[in-house]
């Protein structure tokens, strides 16, 4: 199984991949929207709408990279770097192939607390710490398999394959 340490270097070797395109994607949508609204005669908040827009790239970038970089490679490039890969549950500890939609739902947890950043009113800081402990935090005391909860709602253990 994979250590607690590697996943988290994994992890964050991936936002970081996927944060930059989601910034320029963040930047055009809102220029667009912010163009949109001056020629219909309208304003609005530039800010508050590029953050919504951040939130919501961030979001589908980070699901759709995570899932198919897992499905077609059982690792992403944090992954890779890390000596980690994706391997079902149900495989004793050998690679094979996981449903992409097992695959979708494991990667759309961790964009989950991005989303809850942008909801207005919304208890951010309570539900960003309630997906980190569910997720890394279950995954660094689970055992045998170290599996948080998107591990286990997907049925996927993370192997150390270096």
């Amino acid at each position: 199984m994979a250590t607690w340490g590697a996943r988290v270097l994994a992890r964050s070797v991936d936002m970081v991949a996927v944060a930059l395109p989601a910034l320029l994607v963040a930047l055009l949508l809102a220029l667009v929207w912010l163009g949109a609204l001056n020629l219909l005669g309208g304003s609005g908040g530039g800010a508050r709408s590029y953050g919504y827009f951040l939130a919501v790239s961030f979001f589908v970038l980070y699901t759709g990279y995570e899932t198919l970089a897992v499905a077609r490679w059982q690792q992403t490039l944090g992954k890779r770097l890390a000596g980690i890969k994706v391997a079902p549950a149900a495989g004793a500890g050998r690679l094979g192939p996981v449903p992409v939609a097992a695959l979708t739902v494991r990667a759309a947890l961790f964009g989950l607390p991005v989303l809850l950043f942008a909801l207005p009113n919304a208890p951010r800081w309570a539900a960003l710490m309630a997906v980190v402990v569910l997720t890394g935090g279950m995954a660094a005391w689970d055992r045998p398999n170290r599996q948080g909860i998107h591990d286990k709602i997907a049925g996927t253990v993370v192997l150390d394959v270096s």
